[in-house]
């Protein structure tokens, strides 16, 4: 499982952050447990690393971020990819 991540730079810059400062606030959620960055291009990507909690920890991430405002306003995409398929989070920020 994993989760990528990319952003609208006209956005950030317009609400006085950097796409640096966002990625480096998005890596350090994800490295605070040990979830690794896969991709740090553009798109930013993390993976499980096969434990148990992966699943729970990673989803605990995402919704402190849905609840965040700057996420929202900020991120041109969220996807979740699991063996299920791929699911675009952002489409389900107005069901909330």
């Amino acid at each position: 499982m994993n989760v990528k991540f990319s952003f609208d730079k006209a956005i950030v810059e317009r609400r006085g952050f950097t796409l640096e400062d966002v990625h480096r606030t998005i890596k350090n959620l994800f490295a605070a447990h040990s979830l690794p960055c896969v991709s740090d291009g553009d798109t930013l990507a993390f993976k499980g690393r096969g434990h148990g909690d992966d699943f729970a920890v990673m989803w605990d991430i995402i919704l402190s971020l849905l609840h965040s405002d700057w996420f929202v306003e900020c991120a041109a995409s969220c996807i979740w990819l699991d063996e299920d398929g791929e699911e675009d989070i952002l489409a389900h920020v107005g069901k909330a």
